[in-house]
């Protein structure tokens, strides 16, 4: 070997060195820390002589003792190799055709990061010893320090607080707390302080969270049944077996490495929700609402994805195939006949040329959506939320839309025969040249005003009996054999309308405008006609007024 290879040897021997003491300066950190939580739960213990607690102090003290053995040891074996052993290393590596680094930095990797973790477990150990052994602070007691201000509560024993509706607002400070069988039902936390807290078995259904820190919480079995979560943080939570069926985590929830496993999460909102290398193996996630969501690197397997819903924008983990696990995919021309989509947000969704044939939209969120050419016949839209939905040329024929929202809607052309518009809202719709016809509104409680358009609609036959229809642009519509019986039209636009046959019997058509509407065969009697304009129309016996 000569003195160039003998330099190079020594330089690569002292990097080792540096490598080797710079890991044991890191053990012996982690070493001195547990060390010295060792001793503070041993001054707890020499403190607390309480009998029924010595048994609980031992098993923490003896856990935390074999954690620092286990350090030790790595300590131990991780000592510095005398020079006769590093330099029959390199000789090895000298013969060895290539150095594997990458598998050195995984190793290093790895060890570190198992010294992490064992100081998180010796944490977690440290933090529930003390929850354990503090007495339980009455809810009573916790609101009065609360309301007189106090905000730091950090590792406060909370467990079976009743705190059903409870209103707690920024600046508290619950981290590491415990909140184990907790009832927060219907409770309103907003920008509280919840990481590394215990809320395991905890009742939060309905609960309302708003700008909430709960990383690395521990949320097992925990109910969040319809509870609504915005701007919260649960990175690296524990979610395993939490109920959260229903539940809105749509509005910048980060869910990053979160554990879901065998989580209830069906029917929840999670649109735009980030769960990155979150573990959802055998979660519930039947009709969960995916769109925008990211669940890159996650892990589905066994997962229940039926009828979920995803779109274009969804990510998945590579490899996995969302039509296989029975999901719904969201977009143009989607194929999506019979499917139950109710009451799920479907907002500003483009679901152009689909065929939704008698598809459950029940209460369903619809607004801004593009639904062109969209087949609706048959679909049960009752309760659903359409304003400002775009439903040009749309069939919507023999449709149920009780009670559904239409305003500002675009309905132009739309084919809506047969339908069932009972207690619609059509304010300020666009209904031009609609089909209508056959379609039953009595007794409806339609809301319209003089914004509506019905221009060139096709109301044959219509029952429109006593619906107030004043001030409403139907010029050209087809009235023929409508049932207009005690119906308002004063003041509405009825030019060149079509009311052969129709029953104007007891309407109200002052100051109307009837210009070169035909009127024949229609019954007028004891209609209200003062103001109204007939020039050029004809009239019920054929005659054409001047």
């Amino acid at each position: 070997m000569n003195t160039s290879d003998r330099s190079q040897d020594l330089a690569s021997l002292v990097s080792r060195i540096e490598q080797l003491e710079e890991r044991l300066h890191i053990v012996a950190k982690y070493a001195v820390r547990v060390k010295h939580q060792l001793d503070g739960l041993t001054k707890k213990f020499n403190n607390r002589p309480e009998l029924e607690q010595i048994e609980s102090l031992q098993i923490a003290i003896a856990l935390l003792a074999e954690k620092l053995a286990q350090l030790q040891q790595q300590q131990h074996q991780s000592s510095t190799p005398t020079w006769q052993e590093t330099f029959h290393a390199l000789e090895s590596l000298d013969q060895a055709e290539a150095l594997d680094t990458s598998s050195d930095k995984q190793e290093s990797t790895d060890y570190f990061a198992n010294l992490e973790e064992a100081e998180l477990q010796t944490t977690h150990t440290t933090d529930n010893f003390i929850q354990q052994t503090q007495e339980p602070i009455s809810a009573e007691e916790f609101l009065r320090q609360y309301n007189e201000e106090k905000l730091d509560f950090r590792g406060i024993n909370l467990a079976r607080v009743d705190l059903t509706r409870k209103f707690l607002s920024y600046n508290l400070n619950l981290s590491h707390a415990n909140l184990t069988g907790a009832k927060l039902k219907k409770a309103h936390l907003r920008g509280v302080n919840l990481s590394k807290t215990n809320l395991k078995g905890a009742q939060l259904c309905k609960a309302n969270f708003l700008n909430t820190n709960l990383s690395e919480a521990n949320l097992t079995k925990a109910d969040l049944h319809q509870a609504t979560l915005k701007s919260t943080d649960l990175e690296k939570a524990n979610l395993s077996e939490a109920n959260l069926s229903e539940a809105n985590l749509s509005q910048q929830v980060n869910l990053n490495q979160a554990n879901l496993s065998q989580a209830n999460l069906s029917g929840s909102n999670l649109r735009k929700t980030t769960l990155i290398n979150a573990n959802l193996s055998e979660a519930n996630l039947s009709r969960a609402n995916l769109l925008e969501a990211n669940l890159e690197g996650s892990n589905l397997q066994g997962a229940n994805l039926q009828q979920a819903i995803y779109n274009e924008a969804t990510i998945f983990p590579k490899g996995f195939d969302p039509v296989k696990s029975g999901a719904y995919l969201i977009a143009p021309n989607a194929s999506l006949q019979n499917a139950n989509l109710a009451g799920i947000d479907l907002n500003n969704v483009n679901l152009t040329g689909a065929d939704l044939r008698g598809a459950n939209l029940n209460s369903t969120q619809l607004s801004n959506s593009n639904l062109c050419e969209v087949n609706l016949s048959g679909a049960n839209l009752s309760r659903a939320n359409l304003c400002r939905a775009k439903l040009i040329q749309a069939n919507l024929s023999k449709s149920h839309l009780g009670d559904a929202n239409l305003e500002y809607a675009n309905l132009t052309a739309a084919q809506l025969s047969g339908a069932n518009l009972l207690g619609a809202n059509l304010q300020r719709t666009n209904l031009a040249a609609a089909d209508l016809s056959q379609t039953n509104l009595k007794n409806a409680k339609l809301i319209f005003d003089h914004q509506t358009n019905l221009s060139g609609v096709n109301l044959n036959g219509i029952n429109l009996v006593g619906v107030n229809l004043q001030k409403i642009n139907l010029s050209g519509a087809n009235l023929s054999a409508a049932n207009l019986c005690g119906t308002c039209l004063c003041s509405a636009n009825l030019s060149g309308a079509n009311l052969t046959s129709a029953d104007l019997r007891g309407a109200d058509l002052s100051d109307a405008n009837l210009e070169n509407a035909n009127l024949k065969a229609a019954n007028l009697s004891a209609a209200i006609l003062s103001g109204a304009k007939f020039g050029c129309a004809i009239m019920p016996d054929g005659t054409v007024k001047d």
